[in-house]
């Protein structure tokens, strides 16, 4: 699966006395180490909207920026860089993907179940065109869910190439396998029905999830909102607290609060962010809210590439368990990861020799333009 990246922010400039929107670009992987390379060049399309007022209403115009001349992405390219003219309105927000709907991933159903389509996420902005306030350096991504009114999944990430503040393969493919488990009419498969019952069961008391690493929040905020919309008749609240090291809140919590409308309607379910260093875990050191809670679930996406960091984890796991003492609760984890190299097998060795067993597992094909590439894999461990 590959993503478009805006390398720098979007810039109005006036080019040959002309106004254009200046744009820096990549088509890459997740982590950006490899370039989309297809047999043929891929069109691609960028969609302006200005703000208008109708019936007393603001809606968004969609304008195409690129009906002069269509930017193509080609095999061998490392970077694309744009001169848009601009419409005589003031262009607030763009959508960049390619112009064939058979390439681009607009929705969770373009990557679950695989179909062929979906290899490329589309990436949106804001848009200043007052270059002395500039725009923040962030682009954002926006999945539709498969509800009756369309309603959209967005996140935020940096721009640029780097792999921290990123959307990660592992937490977008999760997201649509769940989107699929729990909101389709006739889901596409039974993959996960341990991890199905745990999350849909009807209880007596709250059910608390726990995520550990959660980058800019992307799984977890994804199981928030698709609870939200599966509408359980449970009574007590639903909890979700995501966490990762504190350099991470800000973009954590700036996605939490993009979701803030979405889950006003679901008044029974709190979500929230709070720090925590695996060093400070495996030694069963937790801040107030993870400490103060029984955990049902412990969800981590993404998190294994790092084998420094594996021992940690896995300790800070098993203390977790630990801390639910002699309740009759205890929490499993549920991993899903893509793997980057051979090194990372050593978690489940870890997880092994720390009492951990396998419950349940799958894989899950990401969209690939040859078929190939690396699978999400997906596991579900409890400890007795």
């Amino acid at each position: 699966m590959h993503y478009i990246k805006l390398l720098r922010p979007p810039v109005a400039e006036f080019v040959r006395s002309e106004r254009c929107l200046r744009l820096v670009l990549a088509v890459t992987t997740d982590l950006g180490d490899s370039f989309f390379s297809p047999k043929d060049p891929v069109e691609l399309l960028v969609v302006g909207a200005y703000t208008t007022t109708k019936d007393g209403k603001e809606q968004l115009v969609p304008v195409i920026l690129t009906q002069r001349n269509t930017p193509k992405w080609k095999a061998g390219m490392r970077v694309l860089k744009l001169d848009l003219p601009l419409p005589p309105h003031p262009i607030k927000t763009i959508q960049i993907r390619p112009a064939d709907r058979q390439f681009t991933a607009l929705g969770t159903t373009d990557i679950y179940p695989p179909t062929g389509q979906g290899l490329i996420l589309a990436a949106f902005s804001d848009v200043s065109l007052d270059r002395n306030t500039g725009v923040p350096p962030v682009c954002f991504r926006s999945l539709r869910l498969p509800t009756a009114d369309n309603q959209t999944l967005q996140v935020e990430e940096d721009m640029g190439d780097s792999i921290a503040r990123h959307i990660w393969d592992s937490g977008i493919a999760t997201v649509s396998l769940l989107a699929d488990m729990f909101l389709s009419t006739s889901p596409k498969g039974n993959q996960m029905p341990a991890l199905k019952q745990l999350l849909q069961q009807d209880r007596d008391r709250p059910l608390n999830i726990l995520e550990l690493g959660c980058g800019i929040g992307t799984l977890g905020i994804g199981v928030a909102r698709l609870l939200a919309l599966k509408k359980a008749p449970r009574q007590t609240t639903t909890r979700i607290l995501m966490t990762d090291l504190p350099e991470a809140e800000e973009r954590a919590r700036a996605n939490i609060a993009r979701q803030a409308e979405a889950l006003s309607q679901a008044p029974a379910l709190s979500l929230d962010f709070e720090s925590l260093d695996w060093i400070d875990g495996q030694n069963g050191v937790f801040g107030a809210q993870v400490q103060d809670n029984t955990w049902d679930l412990i969800v981590v996406s993404d998190c294994t590439y790092n084998t420094d960091t594996l021992s940690p984890l896995v300790q800070t796991l098993s203390a977790l368990h630990g801390h639910s003492g002699e309740q009759s609760v205890r929490p499993k984890v549920f991993l899903s990861t893509k793997s980057r190299h051979s090194s990372e097998r050593e978690f489940w060795d870890l997880m092994a020799a720390d009492g951990w067993s396998i419950e349940e597992e799958a894989t899950l094909p990401l969209p690939h333009i040859d078929g190939g590439g690396n699978p999400v894999e997906l596991y579900l461990f409890e400890k007795k």
